[in-house]
């Protein structure tokens, strides 16, 4: 009791690194998985703020590993989801934190609020799902899954986004996620993946409007993006010499063109 009354006061003045050490110190004094699991989730609280996702990892597995009862499962599961998304999108891998997110129980709540909210749950789950899914597994892990609605009703606009990727509106979905995009370079998770989820998000974009076509004029595809011409094929021959799109783009006599190579 004396390492967490320290831990607290610690982590209550931001001293985070003696809160991880007096959290850490309580392990010896651990004497059933009820402990256990009250001192890896400060410590997960603590390691989240400092952004040290393995240690994250680390005492979910060890979580995990403990004997606990129904109810305890119940309780833990949606932080220990949630734990595990941002982990995963800490490091850039955007497929393994939606499976987590979208994983996530709803019951989580506001239980685990000092580290995560169900706000945030709907916007990291829905922009790494766009990031990572194709359209049919988005309508049916994300847009027809009964757990991950009840998020998307904190964030319609993640919905909406989502709807619009699905039914081939791309620029209504990127025309939403651009409105959003100041509050999202502001969030202290989500910020330094912003510019690599969008650019991600218009690629696929990109691809997935050029699937039903053998041939399509720049002109065509800088209207259905809401964009101009020379913006798109900027970003087209990006595509292109990064391996993104099997295409070339021909503008023999002035007429732009895109075609399958």
């Amino acid at each position: 009791m004396g390492h967490e009354d320290l831990g607290n006061h610690y982590y209550a003045s931001g001293e985070l690194p003696n809160a991880f050490k007096s959290y850490s110190r309580m392990r010896d004094f651990c004497t059933a998985p009820k402990h256990i699991i009250e001192m890896s989730l400060k410590i997960i609280r603590v390691c989240v703020e400092q952004g040290n996702y393995m240690s994250v990892s680390s005492h979910v597995s060890k979580i995990g590993n403990l004997q606990k009862t129904p109810d305890e499962e119940k309780e833990l599961r949606p932080k220990l989801a949630a734990a595990m998304g941002l982990a995963h999108l800490s490091n850039g891998h955007f497929l393994d934190a939606a499976r987590y997110f979208l994983d996530c129980p709803s019951t989580l709540g506001n239980s685990f609020s000092d580290v995560i909210s169900a706000s945030d749950v709907a916007v990291y789950g829905g922009l790494c799902a766009l990031a990572s899914m194709d359209r049919n597994t988005l309508k049916t892990e994300v847009l027809d899954s009964s757990n991950f609605r009840a998020f998307l009703e904190v964030e319609p606009q993640i919905r909406r986004a989502i709807s619009y990727f699905y039914t081939a509106k791309y620029s209504n979905c990127l025309q939403i996620l651009n409105d959003y995009k100041s509050d999202y370079l502001l969030d202290i998770h989500l910020s330094r993946h912003v510019k690599l989820l969008y650019d991600t998000i218009l690629s696929k974009s990109i691809v997935q409007y050029f699937i039903p076509f053998s041939c399509v004029t720049l002109v065509s595809m800088a209207e259905a993006f809401d964009t101009d011409e020379a913006r798109l094929e900027e970003e087209l021959i990006g595509m292109i010499g990064n391996g993104i799109l099997d295409a070339r783009i021909d503008t023999k006599n002035r007429v732009s063109g895109f075609f399958h190579s």
